[in-house]
């Protein structure tokens, strides 16, 4: 066998392992999920899931950064061609809203893992990273305290989230009010 089939061998079953993951925390939430669980859905051996993360706190943080990934993929697609400004910040908030609602798992997981020191610095540093993507549209809105005002919007979509997560569907109420604060 190549190296490339290996390779292409190995990402098909880490994907198979991140996806059973998800599926099984919107399901039960992070403290229902285990690793004899995620295992079972994905058909593997339980020495697989080991070849891929060293242990649950790396699977997690794996598939934070996954769904990060994903985010930034979508928003990169939603921007493409805008200026730097109100509807472009806007764009990237919704895109963050509707991938949020697409992937309750991981975002389940995200919501869990804020108690658990093991997960929170790389997923700060991610959600720290989106929020600092901002800073060209309020300086382009004329904020001059962008960094800080990046952080609030950041908080307030967060927020949204978390409301749209319970009711498991958008609000557009919240939406609509998160549209005018960024018009402001």
């Amino acid at each position: 066998m190549t190296e490339d089939k290996r390779s292409s061998g190995a990402s098909q079953t880490r994907e198979a392992l991140l996806d059973a993951g998800a599926a099984l925390a919107e399901e039960h939430g992070l403290a229902g999920v285990s690793v004899n669980m995620v295992v079972e859905r994905a058909g593997l051996a339980k020495g697989t899931f080991y070849v891929h993360f060293k242990d649950r706190a790396a699977f997690v943080d794996a598939m934070h950064a996954r769904f990060h990934a994903r985010v930034e993929a979508a928003i990169a697609e939603a921007v493409a061609g805008l200026r730097p400004g109100s509807e472009r910040l806007y764009r990237v908030a919704e895109t963050y809203l509707d991938a949020s609602l697409e992937n309750r798992g991981v975002k389940a997981l995200s919501f869990e893992v804020r108690s658990d020191p093991a997960g929170q610095a790389s997923m700060a540093a991610r959600r720290e990273r989106l929020a600092e993507a901002g800073i060209p549209d309020l300086e382009a809105m004329g904020w001059n305290d962008a960094p800080a005002a990046a952080q609030l919007l950041a908080a307030m979509i967060r927020e949204i989230s978390a409301l749209e997560f319970d009711a498991g569907q958008p609000l557009p109420a919240a939406r609509r009010t998160l549209r005018r604060f960024v018009r402001a």
